[in-house]
């Protein structure tokens, strides 16, 4: 991250550089938005940007202003986006550049305020101080919560931008804090900071991040818009897809070379990878207790409209049959469009599924077992997956309630059946073997024995905590699980299928083998 560049020996004043931001959004910042990686829109044309309104930091951060800008395009919606910039004398050039402009006769450059460790040290001394920022069309709040450390309040944290993120942008501050900016925001509850609250204060449950702060726009006569959200931050031994992966690259050798010495297959390779990844596989039930334990936390207060169960009705049903008819029939579509670049035995694959995909509708039937048997939509994570969880010295932690944030967050903060963050776990499980698929016969069976076993494992764990909930949340019996679970599988797995042909083809058969399997009737639990 930067240090902070020396501003000019005459400050620019406020009205200024406001006036000068509305000039460089329309022009330069168009320019420079689909450069950065958490700007979504990056098919679509820009045609216009304009500030919404903008607010300098102050104290600490002279130069620095938090803007929200309106982008639209040459189709579809408009969006906003949070935008700090940094507006300073001419310094070293670096990649967070977005441009330079002419402040009462002063070229000044524009960059973003979160690659600068000032900037982030004022956010924080801001939020300490649950300081408001009058914007020019409303009003920005810093909020501190209960869980904000009294260490951090005192300054002097260091800050950090962590690297690798598509939609948002983290600071950790030390190893105390971590604030992560919603770089699109919508008017509206955020489920992130909706859905922390909620389990940290009312729910009291122990296994997600501490909810320490956020910042929030209130926009005069209009719906408050979130832009930040800051938590505790989790001393961890990483994610668990890395955990899982670096165990699997260790059974993939061990069978390799066991495999050199005796035949393995049925009940023989099964016993192995049983008792070789014994460690693993009890891990993986906890995380599925843990799992379990979550929505029975998330059902627990029926007083509060927005998180009390609410039974799933034929109309629930009627609604999730017809987009996952849709998006089965958009995927099906994607795939006939790009057969001619698919390996040639992925491609058979494909082939078999638009030749064939009755069985893949056949599925959907499944979600009549939930409103049968009386179970319950709640409030969910949304966007579940190994890559969701941090392995700590107690077990594990649960990241990131935003939901998945390409959908409306009218439909991230919607009631689901908490079946779609089992099947999110369950494909995560087949991703993680999928990486034995390249390491010969023995491996590759070994592979599919341990995903079979992990989600045994998994659903073990998940039976048994939800089994204390108050509100009936899945199908008691593992026969009525399999068939409400398949559709979420389902979903799931066609979303992998568009996800992977247009960022990472290469992975595309690893959903692809997910979905030949539902087609073929293979139970999912």
């Amino acid at each position: 991250m930067a240090s902070k560049t020396p501003q000019s020996s005459r400050a620019p004043r406020s009205a200024a550089v406001g006036a000068a931001l509305d000039r460089f959004a329309a022009g330069q910042l168009a320019e420079a938005l689909p450069r950065q990686r958490w700007f979504g829109s990056k098919s679509r044309r820009i045609v216009a940007v304009a500030v919404r309104d903008a607010a300098p930091l102050g104290a600490g951060a002279p130069g620095a202003w938090l803007a929200l800008v309106d982008v639209v395009f040459d189709r579809g919606a408009a969006e906003m986006y949070v935008v700090p910039v940094l507006v300073r004398a001419d310094g070293e050039p670096d990649a967070e550049g977005f441009g330079r402009v002419d402040v009462e006769g002063a070229v000044l450059r524009v960059t973003d305020a979160l690659g600068d460790a000032g900037v982030c040290g004022a956010l924080l001394a801001a939020l300490a101080e649950d300081r408001t920022l009058r914007a020019r069309r409303g009003t920005i709040r810093f909020v501190r919560e209960a869980a904000f450390p009294q260490s951090a309040a005192a300054g002097g944290v260091a800050a950090r931008r962590l690297s690798g993120e598509q939609s948002n942008t983290s600071i950790v501050y030390g190893d105390v804090l971590i604030l992560k900016v919603f770089r699109r925001p919508e008017p509206g509850p955020n489920p992130e900071h909706e859905v922390t609250a909620f389990l940290t204060t009312r729910a009291r449950f122990p296994s997600v991040p501490q909810l320490a702060g956020a910042v929030e726009y209130d926009p005069a006569g209009g719906e408050r818009v979130t832009l930040a959200v800051l938590h505790r931050f989790t001393p961890n031994r990483g994610d668990g897809f890395t955990w899982v992966l670096e165990h699997l690259g260790r059974l993939a050798d061990f069978v390799a070379a066991r495999v050199e010495h005796e035949p393995l297959g049925g009940e023989r390779l099964v016993q192995l990878v049983r008792d070789f990844s014994a460690g693993v596989l009890g891990a993986t039930r906890r995380l599925g207790a843990l799992t379990g334990g979550l929505h029975v936390a998330l059902a627990s207060d029926a007083a509060d409209p927005a998180f009390a169960p609410e039974p799933v009705t034929a109309a629930d049903v009627a609604r999730w049959t017809e987009r996952i008819t849709g998006d089965l029939g958009l995927t099906l579509e994607v795939l006939r469009g790009r057969l001619a670049d698919l390996p040639t035995p992925v491609r058979r694959r494909a082939e078999a599924l638009l030749a064939d995909p009755a069985g893949l509708s056949a599925r959907l039937a499944g979600l009549e077992t939930l409103a049968a048997e009386g179970c319950a939509r709640i409030r969910v994570h949304g966007d579940y997956h190994l890559g969701q969880t941090l392995r700590t010295d107690d077990g594990f932690v649960i990241l990131d309630f935003e939901g998945e944030p390409a959908r409306p967050l009218a439909e991230r903060r919607a009631k689901h059946s908490p079946l779609c963050d089992v099947a999110g776990m369950v494909r995560s499980l087949d991703y993680a073997a999928a990486t034995m698929l390249g390491g010969g016969e023995g491996p590759r069976a070994a592979g599919d024995t341990w995903r079979r076993l992990a989600a045994d494992a998994f659903l073990d764990g998940y039976l048994g905590e939800t089994a204390r909930a108050p509100a009936r949340l899945v199908p008691a019996t593992r026969p009525a699980l399999a068939r409400a679970l398949a559709p979420f599988a389902l979903d799931r797995a066609l979303y992998e299928v568009r996800y992977e042909i247009d960022h990472r083809p290469a992975w595309v058969d690893v959903p692809l083998r997910g979905l030949e399997r539902l087609r073929a009737g293979e139970s999912v639990a």
